[in-house]
C-alpha cells in the first residue's frame, strides 16, 4: 500500500495539472454601449466568435451599459488591472492613439468611406500609438457622422450660433474647435444629455445617428439636420499585459474575431445611418431640415478657419496635412460628391 501512494500522489498531481490547463483564459472588456443595442449584441458576438473558435480556451466578458465608467474611466480600470480591453465610443481611442483625434475635426470629413479609407491608411501609426500607450489596436470602426438632432429648425450658421448644443463632455476636439466657430456647447456625460435637454439647458444634440437612437435622444427633439458636423470612430483594444502571454493560437484567434467585429460594427452603422436618415428619424417625429449648400458652405469655411488656427494643438499637423492630400486623392479616384456617401 506504501509502495501504491508515491504513485497516486503523481497521478493527482498530473489529474490537477491538465484540470488547471483546460481552465479557460477570461479576458475581461467594457464598454459605454447600453444593452439592447446593436453596437451591445455586436461585441457579445465578438465574445462568441473568440469563445468559438479557441475550444472555449479563451473568453470575454463584457461589462456593458457604462456600469465600468465611462471611456475614460475604463481605460483608468485597464492601467489598474481591474480590465483588460475596452470597446470604446471613440474618446478612449483618442487619448491612447492621438492621431485619431483627426477624425473628430469639424468639416474635414463627409462620409463614413472617406473615414474608412484614411483609418486604413494610417493603421501603421495608429498602431505604433496604441502600442506607445500599452494597448494592442484589434480594430477601428468607423461609427458614422455626426449631425444636429435639435429642439428648433437650423437652416443656417446663425441658427447654429444661437443655440446651445450637447457635446460628450470626453471629446476634446469637437469642445476645443466648436466654441472658436461661434457654436455653444454644454458638455456633459451620455447619462446626463436628455435631462439637460428636458431641463432647457441644451437646444439639442451634436452626435451620430446611432447614438441618437440608443439614448433615445431622438424621441425627444423634434429636428434634425444632417450637416456631418464630423466623423467618429470607435475601437476595440488589449492592454499588452493581457495580449502579450497569450499563445500564439489564442492572440491570432483574438485578432480573427475583431477583424470580423469591425467589418460588422461597420455596416450596422451603414444600414443604421440609411435607415434613420431615410425616414426612421421622421416616423418617429423628427422633421428633417436638409441643409443648404449655403448653409454647409459657411460651416466648412468657418470649420477651415479654426482648423487653421488651432494648428498644433490637437492633431499635429503633418498628420492633418496627410490626410488632406488622402482625400483629395480619395475624392478624386471616385469623382463623387461628398454627400453622396454617408
Amino acid at each position: 500500500m506504501r509502495r501504491a501512494l508515491p504513485s497516486l500522489i503523481v497521478a493527482c498531481g498530473l489529474a490537477g495539472a491538465h484540470a488547471a490547463a483546460a481552465d479557460p483564459i477570461v479576458l475581461r472588456f467594457a464598454a459605454v454601449a447600453p444593452e439592447g443595442t446593436g453596437w451591445a449584441r455586436e461585441l457579445k458576438a465578438f465574445a462568441r466568435d473568440v469563445e468559438s473558435s479557441t475550444s472555449g480556451a479563451l473568453r470575454i466578458k463584457w461589462y456593458l451599459g457604462g456600469i465600468a465608467g465611462d471611456d475614460v474611466q475604463v481605460g483608468e480600470r485597464v492601467r489598474r488591472d481591474q480590465l483588460d480591453g475596452v470597446g470604446s465610443g471613440g474618446m478612449l481611442c483618442t487619448r491612447l492613439a492621438p492621431s485619431m483625434r483627426v477624425l473628430s475635426i469639424p468639416g474635414l470629413f463627409q462620409g463614413r468611406e472617406e473615414a474608412a479609407y484614411v483609418m486604413s491608411r494610417l493603421k501603421p501609426v495608429l498602431d505604433e500609438e496604441f502600442a506607445k500607450s500599452g494597448f494592442v489596436n484589434l480594430a477601428v470602426a468607423g461609427l458614422g457622422s455626426q449631425v444636429l438632432i435639435t429642439r428648433n429648425p437650423v437652416r443656417s450658421l446663425a441658427d447654429l450660433r444661437r443655440g446651445r448644443y450637447w457635446v460628450w463632455n470626453l471629446d476634446e476636439v469637437m469642445l476645443a474647435e466648436l466654441p472658436e466657430m461661434g457654436i455653444r456647447t454644454v458638455p456633459l456625460p451620455l447619462d446626463a444629455a436628455s435631462h439637460a435637454y428636458d431641463e432647457g439647458l441644451v437646444d439639442g444634440f451634436v452626435a451620430i445617428p446611432t447614438a441618437a437612437l440608443a439614448f433615445q435622444w431622438s424621441a425627444v427633439a423634434s429636428y434634425f439636420t444632417d450637416l456631418r458636423i464630423a466623423s467618429l470612430s470607435g475601437c476595440l483594444v488589449v492592454s499588452n499585459r493581457a495580449f502579450d502571454p497569450l499563445p500564439l493560437e489564442l492572440r491570432e484567434a483574438l485578432r480573427a474575431a475583431a477583424a470580423k467585429t469591425q467589418m460588422r460594427l461597420e455596416e450596422l452603422g451603414r444600414t443604421q445611418d440609411e435607415a434613420l436618415l431615410g425616414g426612421l428619424f421622421a416616423r418617429q417625429g423628427l422633421k428633417p431640415v436638409p441643409p443648404s449648400d449655403s448653409f454647409r458652405s459657411e460651416f466648412l469655411e468657418a470649420a477651415r478657419g479654426v482648423r487653421d488656427k488651432l494648428g498644433d494643438k490637437l492633431v499635429a499637423r503633418p498628420i492633418v496635412g496627410r490626410v488632406i492630400e488622402m482625400l483629395a486623392d480619395y475624392r478624386a479616384e471616385h469623382r463623387a460628391a461628398p454627400s453622396d456617401k454617408r
